[in-house]
C-alpha cells in the first residue's frame, strides 16, 4: 500500500510557517520491516504559540477502504471489530489512562489489493486515531490516516524553545487481515525491548479479595510454593485498617488493625524463607481525602472532580513516592511491585492531554527501576485499561484483565496479541475443585470450577486441558483458594507450571499468530522469530464438528519433527494435523527442528 507522510501540527488555526512552529520527522525501519516514527515540534517564534492539533498524517491512494479498531473497557478487553470506510472512522483514548474506552491501535485494509497498513500508537498522552476520506485534486478522493494527541481538548501552548513529542507510531505492511501479522510486531518489540523474564505468580485477590487473615495467607504460600511459583503477591487490602484500607489510599503503611493485625513482616519473612519472592500491590496515583499524606503536603496532589491525584509532574511529589517504594523494600524486601490504577479525571485542565502527567509517571517508573534493579514491575489499571504499547516500555507485563474466565480471557488474549507481544500479557487462573456435586454421563461427581466474571458471582466447570490452553503465551498467575484445589487438580498445575519455568526462555522471545478463529474453534500459534520451535494451541467452545484441521506456519525449508513423525515444514503446512473437537476441550500441537539434523528439505 503506497503512501505519502505528512504531519500536521496547526497552532491557533494558522500555518506553521506563520506560527514559527518547527517540526522534526525521523523514521527508522527495524526488525520484520517495522518502521518507527518519531516526531518533535518546537516552537522555534520568540513568543508562545497554543497548538490545537498535533497528529502526524498518512495520505493513501483510492480504492475501496476497511477499517479496524479495538474497544478498550473493564472486563471487555480488545474487542476489535472492521468498518467500511465510508467517511470516517475514529478511536480515542481520552483520558488519564490510555487503553481506556479503545485501544490504541488501527489498521487500513485496502479491499482491492488486499493488503493492508496497521498503526500501533506508543501512547504518551490522550490520543486519537482516524481514517478519513478526503477530497482532493479533480473531485477525486484519497484517505488520511491520522494519530497523535486528542484534539477535543488540546490546548498545548509552547513557550519560546519549548518542545514537544507526538506519541511514536510503529507501522508496518500485513497480508493476513486476521492477526494483523502481529508475529511482526512481536518480533521487532523483542528486539528492541527484550523481556526481563516470564514469571510465575500468586496473587490474593481473587482469593478473598480484601479480607485477608494472616494464617489463611501462609496455608496459599505453602501451597503456591508447593505449584512452583516464583512470586507471592499481597493485593489490595494489606495496608490501613481493616474497616476501611480505602479511606487512607496514599499512606501505604501496614497498621495493626489492618487485616494481617500488623503481621505483614511475618509474611514477607515466610515467602523468602521457602525461596519465594515477595510482592505488594500500590495504587501509586490516588490518595483518598483522609490520608496524612494528603493533610500534610496537599501541595503534592492535584484535585480533579472530587480525587485526588499524586502531581507526577513535581520532584517533590515522584521524589516522596520513591522514598515509599524504598521502604517496602528495605521493610518487606520487596522483589515485585503491581501498581493499580482505578480512578480516571478523563479531561486535564492543563489543556496538555495528560502529556506532562505521563511523562512524569514513567520518570517515576525508570527511577524505580534505576534505584532498585532487580523488582518486578506489573501494570494493572482496572484489569486492562493501560495494557498497550507505550506503557509496555516501563512495565514487566500487565494484568490481562479482571474477567478471570479462561473463556473470555482466551478471546481477550487472542485480539491483544494483535497489538501486544504474548509475552508482556498474564494469564491469570482463578479456580476451584468442586466434589459431591451432580454426577455427569459417565458418574464423575469432581469439577474444576472457574469464575466467569471479576466477582465469583457467576461460575462455570472446565477441562484442566482448557485451563491450561488459556494459560500459555506469557506470565501464569494464580489468584484462587489453593487449598480447594483436589490432589489431581495439584498434580496438573504443578506440572503445567514446571514446563512453563523449564521453557521460560522461549516464552521471552515468542511471537504468536492466529491460525484459526473462529466461534467454535480457536487456533493460536507461539514460536520463535526463526520458526525453529513452534507451539500450536487448539481451543474448541461448543463444536458439532468430529474434528479440524490445523495448519500451522512453518519454513517451508526445514524439517520438523510433531508427534513422532517427521516431515519438512511445506508438507506439514499442505497436509495440516487433524485435532479432534469436542465441547470446550483444548490440545497443544508442537513442531521442532533437530538443530543436528536440520538442512533443506529432499
Amino acid at each position: 500500500m503506497n503512501h505519502s507522510v505528512m504531519t500536521a501540527a496547526v497552532g491557533d488555526g494558522v500555518s506553521r510557517e506563520t506560527t514559527g512552529l518547527h517540526i522534526e520527522t525521523a523514521e527508522t525501519t527495524g526488525a520484520a520491516d517495522v518502521a518507527l516514527r518519531r516526531t518533535v515540534v518546537r516552537n522555534a517564534s520568540g513568543k508562545p504559540v497554543t497548538a490545537t492539533c498535533l497528529l502526524d498524517a498518512f495520505d493513501f491512494g483510492g480504492g475501496d477502504f476497511e477499517v479496524f479498531t479495538q474497544a478498550n473497557t473493564w472486563m471487555n478487553e480488545s474487542r476489535g471489530a472492521w468498518q467500511t470506510l465510508h467517511t470516517e472512522v475514529a478511536a480515542r483514548g481520552g483520558g488519564m489512562r490510555t487503553s481506556f474506552g479503545a485501544a490504541p491501535v488501527l489498521a487500513l485494509w485496502n479491499v482491492q489489493e488486499r493488503r493492508g497498513r496497521v498503526f500501533h500508537l506508543l501512547s504518551d498522552a490522550a490520543w486519537e486515531m482516524r481514517a478519513t476520506v478526503v477530497p482532493g485534486e479533480g473531485e477525486k478522493t484519497f484517505v488520511r490516516v491520522e494519530t497523535g494527541m486528542d484534539s477535543r481538548h488540546l490546548h498545548y501552548t509552547l513557550q519560546p524553545g519549548e518542545e514537544v513529542a507526538l506519541p511514536e507510531i510503529v507501522t508496518y505492511e500485513f497480508a493476513n487481515k486476521a492477526d494483523l501479522d502481529g508475529h511482526r510486531l512481536h518480533e521487532w518489540w523483542n528486539a528492541n525491548y527484550p523481556s526481563r523474564g516470564i514469571p510465575s505468580i500468586y496473587n490474593t485477590w481473587f482469593c478473598r479479595f480484601d479480607k485477608l487473615d494472616f494464617d489463611f495467607v501462609l496455608k496459599q504460600l505453602e501451597l503456591a510454593k508447593d505449584l512452583g511459583l516464583e512470586f507471592f503477591v499481597i493485593d489490595a487490602g494489606w495496608f490501613g485498617p481493616a474497616k476501611d484500607w480505602a479511606s487512607v489510599r496514599g499512606d501505604w503503611s501496614e497498621r495493626p488493625d489492618g487485616h494481617l493485625g500488623g503481621r505483614l513482616s511475618e509474611v514477607a519473612q515466610a515467602v523468602r524463607a521457602v525461596g519465594m519472592k515477595f510482592g505488594l500491590w500500590l495504587e501509586a496515583e490516588t490518595a483518598d481525602a483522609g490520608a496524612e499524606i494528603v493533610r500534610a503536603h496537599p501541595e503534592f496532589f492535584r484535585e480533579i472532580r472530587g480525587g485526588h491525584y499524586l502531581d507526577f509532574t513535581r520532584d517533590d511529589a515522584r521524589e516522596h513516592l520513591l522514598r515509599i517504594v524504598r521502604s517496602l523494600v528495605e521493610t518487606y524486601g520487596v522483589s515485585f511491585l503491581k501498581f493499580d490504577f482505578n480512578n480516571d479525571p478523563c479531561v486535564d485542565p492543563s489543556g496538555r492531554d495528560f502529556a506532562d502527567y505521563n511523562a512524569g509517571y514513567r520518570r517515576f517508573l525508570r527511577e524505580v527501576r534505576r534505584r532498585h534493579p532487580g523488582l518486578y514491575l506489573e501494570g494493572c489499571a482496572s484489569g486492562g485499561l493501560m495494557m498497550d504499547l507505550g506503557w509496555a516500555r516501563d512495565f514487566d507485563s500487565f494484568w490481562l484483565s479482571d474477567n478471570q474466565s479462561p473463556i473470555h480471557g482466551l478471546r481477550i488474549a487472542k485480539e491483544t496479541i494483535l497489538r501486544m507481544p504474548p509475552g508482556k500479557i498474564e494469564r491469570w487462573i482463578t479456580v476451584r475443585s468442586a466434589d459431591g456435586l451432580q454426577p455427569d454421563y459417565f458418574g464423575h461427581d469432581s469439577r474444576l470450577l472457574t469464575t466467569e466474571d471479576g466477582w465469583w458471582r457467576d461460575m462455570r466447570s472446565l477441562a484442566p486441558d482448557y485451563v491450561a490452553a488459556f494459560a500459555a503465551g506469557g506470565p501464569v498467575g494464580f489468584s484462587c483458594d489453593l487449598t480447594t484445589l483436589s490432589d489431581a487438580h495439584r498434580d496438573f498445575f504443578r506440572r503445567m507450571v514446571s514446563e512453563r519455568r523449564r521453557d521460560e526462555s522461549f516464552w521471552r522471545g515468542a511471537v504468536g499468530r492466529v491460525l484459526c478463529d473462529t466461534p467454535e474453534v480457536v487456533a493460536l500459534q507461539y514460536s520463535d522469530a526463526a520458526l525453529r520451535d513452534v507451539r500450536v494451541v487448539v481451543a474448541t467452545a461448543r463444536s458439532r464438528q468430529k474434528g479440524v484441521t490445523v495448519r500451522p506456519v512453518l519454513d517451508p525449508a526445514l524439517d520438523y519433527e510433531h508427534a513422532g513423525r517427521r516431515d519438512s515444514g511445506a508438507a506439514w503446512m499442505e497436509r495440516g494435523v487433524e485435532v479432534d473437537t469436542g465441547l470446550f476441550t483444548a490440545a497443544e500441537l508442537r513442531f521442532s527442528v533437530d538443530i543436528g539434523k536440520m538442512g533443506l528439505c529432499k
